[in-house]
């Protein structure tokens, strides 16, 4: 039986309906299933330029994301603003019990996520984070003496003789997508995002 009523997934760099570890753990422990992308502003803000293909290639790709959702019944909520604020006022908005979002290891994201959490947290909202675009990080393989290693013919030794096919499977999706919430918001242009279209950029 699902653990909490309703709770959120936050999408970050892993822009997929299908094989997401968070989406899985989140659609497997509750009844109810809310997907949000944020536009962060204080990522955007800082960019250099008015064009940049990173950001053009992100957002197109939360429109395929929310058209997937959509095709499974769902939805995708996605705002523009600062990401540390926005995911937890959803949260409280929805009155989720839970936020479910996959690892980030990028130095920025840990600090926001730490900040999320607790701001969270705070608010008796539980956290889950999950492993997803890796197959090993963070402190999984280590030498004997529990520390990095620095050779890589020893680390990939490590590597397999740690593998098994438990590691290798997909999360599925498809059995649990009836928890998805069909709740999604208008995916603002690039110029309601502080840039241009790819035709200003020449």
């Amino acid at each position: 039986m699902p653990e909490y009523a309703r709770v959120l997934v936050w999408f970050r760099r892993d822009l997929r309906d299908y094989d997401h570890a968070a989406l899985y753990h989140a659609l497997k422990g509750a009844r109810q299933v809310v997907c949000v992308f944020v536009f962060d502003r204080e990522i955007l803000d800082t960019l250099p330029g008015r064009a940049d293909r990173r950001v053009e290639f992100i957002h197109a790709s939360v429109g395929e994301l929310q058209r997937a959702l959509r095709t499974r019944g769902g939805g995708l909520v996605v705002r523009h603003g600062v990401a540390r604020d926005e995911i937890v006022q959803l949260a409280v908005e929805l009155g989720v019990g839970a936020v479910f979002f996959n690892h980030d290891d990028d130095p920025a994201a840990l600090a926001r996520d730490a900040a999320v959490e607790a701001a969270l947290q705070r608010r008796g909202i539980a956290v889950h984070h999950h492993k997803d675009a890796v197959i090993f990080e963070r402190e999984e393989v280590l030498t004997a003496a529990g520390t990095p290693f620095s050779v890589f013919t020893p680390y990939k030794n490590a590597w397999l003789k740690r593998l098994t096919p438990h590691d290798l499977q997909a999360y599925p999706v498809d059995p649990y997508a009836d928890r998805l919430v069909a709740r999604s918001t208008a995916i603002p242009g690039l110029q309601e995002l502080g840039l241009c279209p790819p035709t200003c950029a020449n």
